[in-house]
């Protein structure tokens, strides 16, 4: 129920930053929320300045998927004020990490 509530706050985290959901919301998992970058996010700079500024930990796509979207984690002991922390850290981040 835990992972659920986490998730969920992830997503709903997400999406109020104006950022969509990767796959279909209908698919999100309890344990991670994929995040679309869209063309104006460099992701490598995001999870940089995250990790580095913030000490926030991402992860980007693989293979095909590497700078399209990132993820977040919330497996094991996370708690929705931990999401709330890591999206707060990712509004942040957002102008710092766009393109051009």
């Amino acid at each position: 129920a835990r992972h659920a509530r986490v998730g969920q706050t992830a997503r709903n985290g997400v999406k109020s930053l104006g950022l969509s959901l990767f796959p279909d919301e209908k698919y999100a998992s309890n344990t991670v929320t994929a995040v679309n970058a869209t063309d104006r996010i460099d992701v490598a700079r995001l999870i940089q300045i995250l990790r580095e500024e913030y000490e926030v930990i991402l992860a980007g796509g693989q293979q095909k998927l590497s700078g399209k979207i990132f993820r977040i984690g919330h497996l094991g002991l996370v708690y929705e004020d931990d999401i709330k922390l890591v999206l707060e850290a990712i509004k942040k981040t957002l102008p710092k990490a766009k393109k051009g």
